[in-house]
C-alpha cells in the first residue's frame, strides 16, 4: 500500500499574529495540510535549503510569502526561490498588506503564482485558506 504524503504549507511572515491566524484558519478550513511559519526571508531560505538537501519530499507544496519582512524581504526571497532549480516548481502565493500595483507587477513578473491582500477578518482568512487548499493542495 502506498503511503500518501501530507501536503505542507510554509508561511514566511514576520507578524506572529498573522502566523497564528493563518494556522487557526487552515485548521478551521478543513484543509489537510501541515502548516509551518518562519519569521523572515533568511529563515525561509534556510528552511528550503535544508529540506532540499536532506529531504526533498518535505519541501513545501505551497509557500505563502509576505513582502515586507526584516533581514530578507519577500521580493528577494521570491527571486531566489524562482532562480533555484530545486525550488522553482513550488507555488508561491504573495500574502501581504500591500495593495500597490508595483508590488503586484514585480511579483507576477518574478514568478509568483498569485497575489493576495491579507484578509481583515478571521472568516475571510478561513475562506482564503479553503480557496488556497482547493487551488494548490490537491
Amino acid at each position: 500500500m502506498t503511503e500518501v504524503r501530507q501536503k505542507v504549507v510554509l508561511m514566511a511572515d514576520d507578524d506572529v499574529e498573522d502566523c497564528i491566524l493563518a494556522t487557526e484558519a487552515i485548521v478551521e478550513s478543513g484543509a489537510k495540510a501541515a502548516f509551518s511559519c518562519v519569521l523572515d526571508g533568511v529563515e525561509l531560505m534556510d528552511y528550503l535549503s535544508e529540506h532540499s538537501r536532506s529531504d526533498a519530499k518535505r519541501l513545501p507544496d505551497l509557500i505563502l510569502l509576505d513582502l515586507n519582512m526584516p533581514l530578507k524581504d519577500g521580493r528577494e526571497a521570491l527571486l531566489e526561490i524562482k532562480a533555484e532549480p530545486t525550488l522553482h516548481h513550488i507555488p508561491v502565493v504573495i500574502l501581504t498588506t500591500s495593495r500597490e500595483q508595483r508590488d503586484i507587477t514585480f511579483t507576477t513578473q518574478a514568478g509568483a503564482d498569485s497575489f493576495i491582500t491579507k484578509p481583515a477578518t478571521f472568516d475571510k482568512w478561513v475562506e482564503m485558506m479553503k480557496s488556497l487548499a482547493e487551488s494548490w493542495l490537491r
